[in-house]
């Protein structure tokens, strides 16, 4: 039997088991709830031609912003490559236009440098040939066209293909019911906290990492999803270049219809400590125990949780999310979570959509089910605001938290 998601997650021995609880990380222990993940959790190449914009610096976890143009012409840059071999050829089709300005294509990466620019005309071109430093990208990059120095229609996503990095773990033991747990130290030969005394006491003993090799390129319009539910919207920004392969997943589910119907079937609107916590979708049964039938590595994303953040939930064995998501309420209640759970995406907009889906009566505070669980009609798929050089793709965290009404039950 699959635990409850809430409740401690089973110890998984191996991966050929059926697909292990796809579980939210849960809180610190509370009344009448078992805690599920540990209080004490761990806290490029560029191209030719490029202009650059300025390094940003450091601050709060990233979340998107919108450029100042719109989606008016969302088919202006296309593709009939939706992946290539690494020597390709990378296909990309300017649509015929009436031109405002001249045509150009920028290469931007998501700290809003720009790589590469070229000046084009309409018609398909290789650009792995007009841009062979492409090769070097370690990460998505996302390719826009641009009429002088305005931004037109929706970027497109370059991905290498990359597998990611072996995930490091140790089995680690709760201080707040001193059971075991498996918690993630780092991946291939880079530790999340080099000075943790069981990450220092684990790593020697570390086999050397495989080599990550770039097996290819995936293009495709860049997209939003637009999460209508039975509250009202949220417009999600999805991020390939801290998560490649999840959001390849969640798209993927959403294009199928998978998640439409589908309940929020656990809201956790504070933890112990009362900061805001989670609420969780996903599941096609609703229990909190369904899944799609497969397993997702476990991604190392460096997008750090914060409020409108989502990310994969999991079981204890890490590479056990399939098709269950959270969305974080607060960077105070979730911070711990970051390196243990995959984060993909932020929230562009629907702040009080999320207010209302955390301030959803709770009728078993045990697993955070809630009375009457609100509900995701539909996800649709919608092109991504257009790019422009020198603009980050994600922006600073609103700073206002979520606070949960006072329907919530108390902890």
């Amino acid at each position: 039997m699959i635990a409850a998601c809430g409740s401690e997650p089973e110890r998984v021995p191996s991966l050929t088991r059926p697909s292990p609880v796809a579980e939210a990380p849960a809180p610190a222990a509370v009344p009448g709830r078992t805690a599920a993940v540990a209080d004490e959790g761990p806290a490029r190449a560029t191209m030719s031609r490029g202009r650059a914009a300025p390094s940003p610096e450091p601050g709060p976890t990233v979340l998107p912003t919108a450029s100042s143009a719109d989606t008016r012409e969302p088919d202006a840059l296309r593709t009939s490559t939706p992946w290539c071999r690494p020597a390709g050829p990378l296909n990309v089709t300017v649509a015929p236009r009436k031109a405002r300005g001249p045509l150009s294509l920028a290469v931007i990466d998501r700290d809003g440098r720009a790589l590469a620019e070229l000046s084009v005309i309409p018609g398909e071109m290789n650009l792995l040939a007009l841009v062979p430093s492409l090769r070097d990208v370690d990460r998505t990059v996302w390719v826009q066209l641009m009429e002088g120095e305005q931004p037109v229609g929706a970027p497109l996503w370059i991905t290498p293909m990359r597998a990611p990095p072996a995930v490091r773990t140790v089995t680690s033991i709760r201080t707040s019911n001193q059971q075991p747990y498996t918690r993630v130290i780092g991946w291939g030969d880079r530790a999340l906290d080099p000075a943790d005394p069981e990450t220092a006491q684990a790593m020697p003993a570390w086999r050397p990492p495989d080599s990550v090799v770039t097996g290819g390129y995936r293009v495709a319009l860049a997209r939003d999803a637009v999460l209508r539910t039975s509250l009202g919207e949220m417009r999600v920004v999805l991020a390939p270049d801290a998560a490649p392969a999840t959001v390849d997943n969640f798209l993927r589910l959403a294009e199928a219809g998978f998640y439409d119907g589908t309940p929020f079937h656990r809201v956790v609107p504070l933890d112990r400590e009362g900061k805001p916590f989670v609420v969780q979708g996903g599941d096609p049964t609703g229990t909190g125990d369904g899944g799609p039938g497969w397993n997702l590595a476990l991604e190392p994303s460096d997008l750090r949780h914060d409020r409108g953040v989502l990310g994969m939930a999991r079981g204890d064995e890490p590479d056990s999310a399939g098709s269950q998501f959270y969305v974080a309420l607060s960077r105070e209640g979730t911070a711990r979570l970051d390196g243990q759970y995959c984060t993909f995406g932020a929230l562009r907009s629907g702040w009080e959509t999320l207010d209302a889906i955390a301030s959803t009566p709770i009728g078993d505070a045990a697993t955070g089910r809630p009375k009457e669980p609100p509900m995701i009609e539909r996800v649709e798929l919608v092109p991504a605001m257009p790019r422009s050089p020198g603009v980050p793709a994600r922006a600073a965290t609103p700073s206002a938290p979520i606070t949960p009404s006072s329907s919530a039950p108390a902890r």
